[in-house]
């Protein structure tokens, strides 16, 4: 019944996208986004949207979550999704994007991790718009983004479209790859000095990932992030960003402590993972309109249903 109700919503999710597609391609440019961003304020509207994304930040955040962080969460969507739509018609340079993502004096981190030759893993939660500043991000330096192969030749030609639309090189993971290919290929595109774009905020199936605590809950997330930085011993950076308006957006990074010459590698992973996932709850806290995955399914379970660890915060 699970596997049923799966494919049902993937099914309509499809639909969705192909009917969003077909509706706005008749409008021209700007017609098209304001129509976008009216959907999304009308759906921003719906009470039972609102409550979700509210209820979600309280169990996560807790309760002095600002009460207007909802409202900004769909007005940030709402720029997602319109700049998306153009950037898939039309490719990054038709869009805004240039103008309205910049970086602060913090990307010298960057730079100087690039500048040691080791290539660099680009940490990143679901961001709203993290894909996006990825794109910006590779107009200074050369960014990877590993991609599924989709189940469908229709969803692979279009998710083709996207990324080759974002500019950034593209790596197509084959069908069942094993966990041994997919380090070999991740470590491929460090060592040729690129930027590899990896996010870490994905939970993982019981028994699989690493154990660690966010939200004041035990949970397991995926470790290959970490695990690559090490084998590699390259640096690995940070990104997040601070809405100046609903449509202009700073992004900063910073360069993580990574133990590279551990003995013990997995409680090196294990530290590591744990540091990020104190700092991305941080960087929530300041920002908690910023994150997509408020309205994600197995995230809102998984805040339901998992108690918080006595004496978490």
């Amino acid at each position: 019944m699970a596997d049923t109700l799966r494919q049902l919503r993937r099914g309509a999710t499809q639909l969705a996208i192909r009917t969003a597609l077909a509706a706005t391609a008749v409008l021209p440019r700007g017609l098209d986004r304001a129509a976008v961003r009216g959907v999304v304020a009308l759906a921003g509207a719906l009470p039972m949207l609102r409550r979700k994304v509210r209820r979600n930040m309280r169990l996560a955040l807790g309760d002095d979550v600002p009460a207007e962080a909802a409202g900004r969460y769909f007005r940030h969507l709402a720029w997602l999704y319109s700049n998306s739509l153009t950037a898939f018609r039309s490719g990054v340079a038709a869009t805004p994007l240039p103008n309205e993502v910049k970086f602060d004096e913090s990307v010298r981190f960057l730079d100087e991790a690039m500048a040691e030759g080791r290539g660099v893993v680009l940490t990143s939660p679901h961001w709203l718009g993290h894909e996006l500043v990825a794109a910006i991000i590779n107009l200074r330096h050369p960014v990877a983004m590993f991609v599924r192969q989709a189940p469908t030749a229709e969803r692979a030609l279009r998710k083709l479209k996207w990324y080759r639309a974002l500019g950034a090189e593209i790596v197509l993971r084959p069908d069942r790859a094993s966990s041994i290919e997919d380090a070999v290929a991740y470590l491929r595109v460090l060592r040729k000095g690129k930027l590899l774009a990896i996010t870490p905020d994905l939970l993982a199936d019981p028994g699989q990932g690493v154990e660690t605590s966010i939200f004041g809950r035990p949970a397991r997330l995926q470790g290959g992030a970490f695990t690559l930085a090490i084998l590699a011993k390259a640096p690995l950076i940070r990104v997040s960003g601070h809405w100046l308006s609903d449509s202009t957006i700073t992004v900063m990074f910073d360069r993580a402590p990574l133990p590279l010459d551990a003995r013990d590698r997995d409680a090196a992973v294990r530290a590591a993972v744990q540091d990020w996932c104190c700092w991305f709850e941080e960087k929530l806290r300041q920002n908690p309109d910023t994150w997509l995955f408020w309205l994600d399914k197995r995230w809102s379970r998984f805040l339901q249903a998992t108690p918080r660890a006595s004496g978490a915060k």
